[in-house]
């Protein structure tokens, strides 16, 4: 024979925390908490063993948290919307770019925001917030699910965005930067989710 048949049974048994592997993975958490953690890939894997070792015993995994962020402050809204378009490759980086686009709004003093491109600016976020069904509570002033280079360089988005004065080139910016921040968090992070969450 020239190929291999697969029976049925013979595959591993994927864990039962597990939503999605990819683009991006996330998982139900085991803790009783409301938010939504995310974790780096080193944290989750360490974590994911110990629960694998106290299921073997028959005991329940919720007793030990990893290290994490919590999604709080406007970061939970989006992290809703990452489960809502978990399996759309490009409506993820779309989630990405609306979030840079209200942190442009909200955080960052933009050459373009001083202009009546304003108009423009929030035409395109109602419109990606109706498609993508995606907006944040009155106080929200966190956007952009963070990353640990974020630490170090703080000034990094502020430096590419706030002396932006064409439409065109602000839209094309956070474009790159929603991108390349999705890759990031589809490679460095885990998000895990309060079991209940409707999917």
């Amino acid at each position: 024979m020239s190929h291999i048949i697969d029976f049925p049974g013979n595959k591993p048994k994927q864990p039962d925390n597990v939503i999605t592997d990819a683009p991006m993975r996330l998982k139900w958490g085991d803790w009783r908490t409301t938010n939504i953690l995310q974790v780096h890939v080193r944290s989750a894997a360490g974590y994911e063993d110990y629960r694998a070792e106290l299921i073997k015993k028959g005991r329940k995994p919720g007793g030990k948290m990893p290290a994490h962020i919590a999604c709080t402050n406007g970061l939970n809204e989006t992290a809703l919307a990452v489960l809502r378009h978990r399996h759309n490759q490009e409506d993820l980086i779309k989630v990405g770019f609306l979030a840079a686009l209200m942190e442009t709004l909200v955080n960052t003093p933009c050459d373009i925001l001083r202009t009546d491109l304003i108009r423009r600016v929030y035409g395109e976020v109602e419109k990606l917030s109706k498609s993508l069904d995606l907006s944040w509570r009155g106080g929200a002033n966190r956007f952009m699910l963070p990353l640990l280079e974020d630490q170090a360089q703080l000034m990094d988005f502020k430096r590419r965005v706030a002396p932006l004065n064409r439409l065109n080139t602000l839209f094309k910016t956070l474009d790159e930067i929603a991108r390349e921040r999705q890759e990031k968090l589809a490679r460095e992070y885990v998000f895990y989710y309060p079991r209940g969450f409707t999917l």
